[in-house]
């Protein structure tokens, strides 16, 4: 039986919610953002993985993500280009999705050299170099980009809380051993060891050495982003939307003006795991924007959150007079662990902008940063 706080929680989620929807920034244009998390970081490298970590008694079932989200391919990026490039909005433009990516991944083999003592990354252009079917998929980024469907912002240097990853590894924990064994970092912790639960939460720190140990990685990852991409990343959005002010700070620094997210900010065991609620367009000591997601397209998560409720939340964005912030994942669009999963999806993420573009045919595609641009103009 679920907890009293539970339910309390749960109550108070629900009508943050409700109010949200109604205070913020408000537009009588149809602006339509689509937040997509996760692109360049690594899951589960492949099906062989997959099976013989099951068959060492791995849990993977518990995790959707850890059973079909890895690497995204050559063909799952042109796939998603040949969708946003087929729907044009009222000014002539393609769909355009913001890909909040990494720049980098574990560097396995130094970790494992240095007797995991010494955390090591590699670019995530050097990950690719060691999976089959992903040779032309930084370009094929490129190309989204200058095609206008495709926006990279930043994500964080690594999709993993390399801090604490490295103190498992130091402690040889058993299920994080076999999985860094086969090139895995996201398998669940027991709680027992540490009560965060899991690695991928990057700004999730319990002490000062952790917070200057994510803070360097923030630092030098935007830089690393802007390297590759040619230019500075405007917002980002924290893994698992856990952070603190101290992260705002530093992101603030480094010339970050707009902070995606949903309307509940989870900070981190430092800041006692107490919650924040944000809107679209408030603004926090840093001068920065809150960029709230208010649609949902999940399909590979939660069967409900596919085409009709997107598009149902998308009409109550646009009847309170809201921009359409749309989130989903790069699991809903990829296909090397399982086809079908991506075929569907991108079957009904075509319907839903096809569906979009019908019903308002002023409709506007922006990126994240795009929006945040015309909400600080606005003030």
């Amino acid at each position: 039986m679920k907890s009293f706080k539970y339910y309390m929680l749960a109550a108070c989620v629900r009508a943050m919610t409700y109010l949200n929807k109604r205070k913020g920034w408000t537009t009588n244009r149809h602006i339509v953002v689509i937040e997509s998390d996760d692109w360049g970081s690594i899951r589960m490298p492949s099906l062989e993985v997959r099976n013989e970590l099951i068959s060492k008694g791995v849990n993977i079932d518990s995790c959707i993500y850890d059973r079909i989200d890895t690497l995204e391919a050559n063909t799952d990026l042109e796939l998603l280009m040949e969708v946003l490039d087929s729907v044009k909005d009222g000014c002539g433009n393609p769909a355009k999705m913001t890909l909040d990516c990494v720049v980098a991944n574990p560097n396995f083999e130094k970790i494992k050299a240095n007797g995991f003592v010494k955390y090591e990354y590699e670019l995530f252009t050097e990950t690719l170099k060691r999976y089959p079917h992903h040779d032309r998929v930084f370009e094929l980024w490129k190309e989204g980009i200058r095609h206008n469907v495709f926006r990279p912002q930043f994500h964080g240097r690594e999709h993993l809380n390399a801090y604490l990853w490295l103190m498992l590894l130091q402690d040889k924990q058993p299920e994080v051993m076999k999985a860094f064994d086969k090139g895995v970092i996201s398998m669940d912790i027991d709680k027992g060891v540490d009560a965060r639960g899991h690695v991928l939460a990057a700004y999730n720190v319990k002490n000062e050495e952790e917070k200057n140990f994510v803070v360097q990685s923030i630092r030098e990852g935007v830089d690393l982003f802007e390297q590759l991409f040619g230019y500075r990343s405007k917002s980002m959005i924290a893994p698992c939307y856990i952070w603190d002010d101290c992260i705002e700070e530093v992101a603030a620094q480094l010339g970050i003006q707009y902070l995606q997210g949903v309307i509940v900010q989870t900070q981190s065991v430092l800041e006692k795991s107490s919650l924040k609620y944000h809107y679209i367009g408030e603004q926090n000591k840093c001068g920065q924007y809150y960029l709230t997601r208010n649609c949902f397209f999940e399909p590979t998560q939660d069967i409900s959150l596919g085409f009709d409720r997107c598009l149902h939340d998308l009409a109550c964005c646009f009847e309170l007079n809201k921009p359409a912030i749309i989130s989903t994942h790069r699991l809903n669009f990829i296909g090397e662990l399982e086809v079908k999963n991506r075929d569907k999806n991108l079957f009904d993420f075509e319907r839903l902008l096809q569906a979009i573009v019908q019903k308002y045919p002023d409709v506007e595609f922006m990126s994240s940063d795009e929006l945040g641009d015309v909400i600080s103009m606005d003030q």
